[in-house]
């Protein structure tokens, strides 16, 4: 099914990392990149806050790290800019500073992740990582991220992966092709992260956020043709669980069902938006439609299960049960309800009567979830590149390097898509 054009309503964000003033401080430079020239990664080595590394058209065979701060990596176009990992590179970028953007290019074949903003990897600095320490928490965090105008397909773990990482931005994004999953936010709290205008397509999972908790909107974005679209979700593999107050508002989430996409490992098939062991989050005003086993399910995950859950004024249609509610063993609602959806199907029946979100619930009960078998998954490597994407616009490029300064996002204004 062709995109469809969505309008993001959000507050506008502006470039951190200090606007240079009046006052004299030090301009921003731009630093170039090409092939045959300076690589990337030298660039990259000599930026300083508030630089500019801009990279020419081409084919980059490199392995980025980047641990200078607030700076912003940026290539002259979405898709004639491209860093391939020829299947043996680890991760495009691996980003360990904080306040950096990297916008506006092409990422593919990486064993693992095109863009990595790793917290534990800042914070430790190569000196080792402290098992006891909660790293995505108080001062143990990578502040400040932005991704913009990326197009990441066919990687070995995650297009885009935030881990232990706060105030970020993932927006104008589209990722397909990846074996766990397209954009993963994890362990962080609060995380203050939004993921805006994205396409997710042909991944295991489209967005996954395991201990995602504090300040995640995942908003007016499509996420199709995935295994399984959308999942908060609480793990003990990680640390900060449970998972908390993530908002999914004003999405398009269809025909998750996929055979072509990278199989699940747990197996799990054919769900929009699926909350596993997740509390506090809020799902408004998406369109949920044509995923063969559930539009939304609430369900347990690593014996987390969901409490307090918001589930309001979606319209969630032809799925093959458009609303669920099964948690193992659950015998109340746990402060889980469900109010002013447009739907045909429940799991219970009739399950705004039973689970209200203003009222008693009268739920005693609930039954067994008995998911479907999924078809064999594919190699990833076999999925097909992506049409070209809508490139950078240049009144949205800042003239000063560092990642956009995140702002919470006025959900009211976001509509319901049609």
């Amino acid at each position: 099914m062709a995109p469809r054009s969505i309008v993001i309503l959000v507050t506008l964000l502006v470039v951190g990392s200090g606007l240079a003033g009046c006052g004299g401080e030090s301009k921003s430079r731009v630093i170039q990149a090409t092939i045959g020239g300076t690589s990337i990664q030298d660039a990259v080595g000599q930026a300083k806050p508030g630089d500019i590394v801009e990279i020419g058209p081409g084919r980059y065979h490199e392995a980025v790290r980047v641990d200078r701060p607030d700076i912003t990596i940026r290539g002259v176009d979405r898709n004639t800019v491209i860093l391939d990992g020829q299947d043996r590179l680890t991760n495009g970028f691996l980003v360990a500073a904080n306040g950096v953007a990297i916008e506006n290019l092409t990422i593919h074949g990486f064993v693992q992740n095109g863009i990595v903003f790793n917290g534990i990897e800042k914070v430790s600095r190569g000196k080792g990582v402290n098992a006891s320490d909660n790293y995505g928490a108080g001062n143990l965090v990578l502040d400040g991220y932005t991704a913009r105008y990326i197009t990441a397909y066919n990687n070995g773990l995650y297009g885009i992966y935030a881990f232990a990482s706060r105030n970020g931005l993932i927006e104008d994004v589209y990722v397909s092709g990846h074996p766990d999953s397209g954009i993963y936010i994890g362990q962080c709290k609060p995380c203050n992260a939004t993921v805006a205008r994205v396409t997710a397509e042909r991944n295991a999972i489209g967005y996954y956020g395991t201990n995602a908790s504090g300040g995640v909107v995942i908003a007016q974005s499509v996420f199709r043709k995935n295994r399984l679209g959308i999942a908060p979700n609480s793990q003990k593999a990680e640390k900060l669980a449970p998972q908390e107050d993530t908002v999914v508002v004003g999405n398009i989430v269809e025909n998750n069902d996929d055979p072509l996409a990278p199989a699940i490992p747990q197996g799990f098939f054919g769900a929009g938006i699926a909350i596993g062991g997740g509390t506090r989050n809020l799902v408004t005003r998406n369109l949920v439609r044509a995923n063969p086993f559930a539009g939304i399910v609430l369900l347990t995950l690593d014996a987390f299960t969901p409490s307090g859950n918001r589930i309001v004024d979606n319209l969630v249609t032809g799925n093959g049960t458009d609303l669920v509610y099964a948690p193992t063993g659950a015998s109340s609602a746990d402060g889980n309800c469900f109010a002013g959806n447009r739907f045909g199907t429940s799991l219970p029946a009739s399950i705004e009567s039973a689970m209200p979100c203003n009222g008693t619930s009268t739920i005693s009960s609930v039954p067994e979830l008995r998911t479907p078998a999924a078809p064999p998954g594919v190699d990833y490597h076999t999925i097909p590149a992506p049409a070209p994407q809508p490139t950078m616009p240049v009144d949205g490029m800042s003239a000063r390097g560092g990642a956009a300064q995140w702002a919470p996002v006025n959900i009211d204004e976001i509509p319901l898509p049609s």
